[in-house]
């Protein structure tokens, strides 16, 4: 099973002040505890044998830290708590070992009961987490009970970071999903579920007794079957995987591309929020303008989640909006969406009645759908995104099968055509279905092969257009000025192609003819 972390490309962060930040660290049980147990080790040097692991010592320090009274017996129980406040002691570095471990020191820094600064104590805190990643799971498993065939060790980090992928949050289900995963890590996927299973029915899901140790630290906080991280932890776990993070200013200040960026990594809820202050400060065609420049740009550099996000966006605002659509139909790459979009709003099919003007492209609907493909790729965070793809696959398909949409990908011959089958032939959850992705690859690879070899040689409308496209390329006639017939070329390539059984003669001749694009024709060999 796998285990990969995909964070968002850019974390909008309004970072919480230094003093919210500390309450929020001096409020974590497992740190006041930890620091108590360090006072009690005191200032001298203590053995580690006789001084903290024999009996008498153990009941002495379990009545430090609030464990036990003096008229309560210590429990196994209790000692399994002790082990793990010294853990917790012993990363935020409120206690040291000699290097033997025979004797334990005190930080010399907490002599006299020092107070620590706003600064130190978020500092102690995020060291700290090390015991909760290293350690916390085995905690909360139940007394003498083995882990195998299951690895709880140091996987703890796992379930926290895997929220920041989510936005910041989780259902318990699907933070019970994660811990599987990594406990299972090694194993096939069916092997994996199936231990886990096995072994949880047996000994109880460790999710919940995890998440409430993570809750005394300060890591996460729960509401009902939610899970959200804390800005505490957020910070701690973004400074730590080295995340590029961009400052908001406030929202009614933030620009289209800030809200996209807020769109793809916050929470939908904290996204609406910010969503909701940045509109209500614009005029909504003003919005829309500013949104679809930001995705035709996108589109020029392949930003794929950048691109259906703006135009996500923009589609959902409300208003006076059908001018800056209009103008976005000159926009490279917006035209596809600017044409469905405005036909939407106007109650048209654009296949059947599109408004005039506004008829769609021969490859407007295989454009789309690539481009949802590649950005559900780009934001790929395992199986919640496979249903996505899914579900983007089969809404790009509706209302015929998904196995007719490849074709028509892998006819439109455009690159990111190919690379959207790729994808969806490697992670669709469906296997009939990725299978077919993969058959239309093949033909792709075929077809651009077998076009390779005799195309330039054998056309001569494709050897005129490579000419004349090298030489407007290159400045000397403005490229849509090209005088070649594209529809003799596609016409040639297809009588081609079905002679060599890669096209079948009776669907072809039933449907409109794909378009090679005189830019991709520019830099072919003459």
């Amino acid at each position: 099973m796998s285990s990969v972390l995909t964070l968002p490309a850019i974390i909008p962060v309004r970072n919480a002040a230094d003093e919210q930040l500390a309450v929020a660290a001096r409020a974590s049980v497992p740190l006041q505890a930890a620091r108590r147990l360090a006072d009690w080790f005191g200032d001298q040097p203590v053995d580690a044998e006789l001084g903290w692991r024999s009996a008498s010592a153990q009941r002495d320090a379990a009545m430090a830290v609030g464990l036990v009274t003096a008229d309560e017996p210590v429990t196994g129980e209790t000692i399994r708590l002790l082990h793990w406040l010294f853990a917790v002691a012993f990363h935020a570095g409120y206690v040291h070992l000699s290097d033997d471990h025979d004797q334990i020191y005190r930080c010399g820094e907490l002599a006299d009961g020092t107070v620590r600064s706003d600064q130190e104590i978020i500092a102690d805190w995020t060291r700290a987490l090390d015991a909760l990643y290293g350690h916390g799971l085995e905690h909360v498993l139940p007394e003498g009970v083995s882990p195998a065939p299951l690895d709880f060790e140091g996987i703890g980090n796992y379930p926290i970071f895997k929220l920041v992928e989510q936005h910041g949050s989780a259902s318990i289900a699907a933070v019970s999903a994660m811990i599987a995963e990594r406990a299972a890590e090694g194993m096939t996927p069916s092997a994996g579920r199936a231990k886990w299973r096995t072994w949880t029915a047996e000994h109880g899901d460790p999710t919940g007794p995890f998440l409430r140790l993570a809750a005394e630290f300060g890591v996460v906080a729960i509401d009902g079957s939610t899970v959200a991280i804390t800005p505490l932890a957020a910070s701690a776990v973004i400074r730590e995987a080295g995340a590029k993070t961009e400052m908001m200013p406030p929202s009614a200040e933030m620009t289209a591309r800030q809200l996209i960026i807020c769109k793809l990594g916050l929470s939908a809820g904290a996204y609406a929020e910010e969503r909701q202050a940045w509109l209500a400060t614009r005029d909504p065609a003003e919005a829309v303008s500013s949104l679809l420049a930001v995705a035709s740009d996108a589109a020029a550099d392949g930003n794929f989640a950048y691109l259906t996000a703006a135009v996500e966006i923009a589609a959902g605002i409300q208003g006076d909006t059908e001018a800056a659509w209009r103008s976005a139909t000159g926009l490279p790459g917006i035209r596809p969406y600017a044409v469905a979009e405005l036909n939407r709003r106007a109650g048209r099919n654009p296949q059947r009645n599109p408004l005039p003007g506004l008829e769609p492209g021969p490859c407007d609907a295989v454009t789309i759908a690539s481009d949802a493909v590649l950005a559900c790729y780009a934001a790929w965070s395992g199986a919640d995104t496979a249903a996505e793809l899914a579900r983007v696959v089969r809404q790009a398909a509706a209302p015929a099968s998904e196995a007719a949409l490849f074709e028509q990908m892998w006819r439109s011959r455009h690159a990111a055509s190919v690379r959207a089958l790729k994808v969806i032939g490697q992670a669709h959850p469906d296997k009939k279905i990725a299978k077919a992705a993969r058959a239309a690859v093949v033909k792709a690879t075929s077809a651009a092969a077998l076009l390779r070899s005799v195309h330039w040689r054998q056309c001569p409308d494709a050897r005129r257009a490579s000419v004349t496209a090298s030489r407007s390329a290159s400045g000397a006639a403005p490229l849509f000025q090209v005088s070649v017939s594209w529809s003799k070329i596609v016409s040639w390539e297809d009588r081609l192609l079905r002679g060599r059984g890669l096209l079948a003669p009776a669907a072809d001749a039933r449907r409109r003819p794909a378009r090679w694009s005189p830019a991709a024709s520019a830099g072919a060999p003459g």
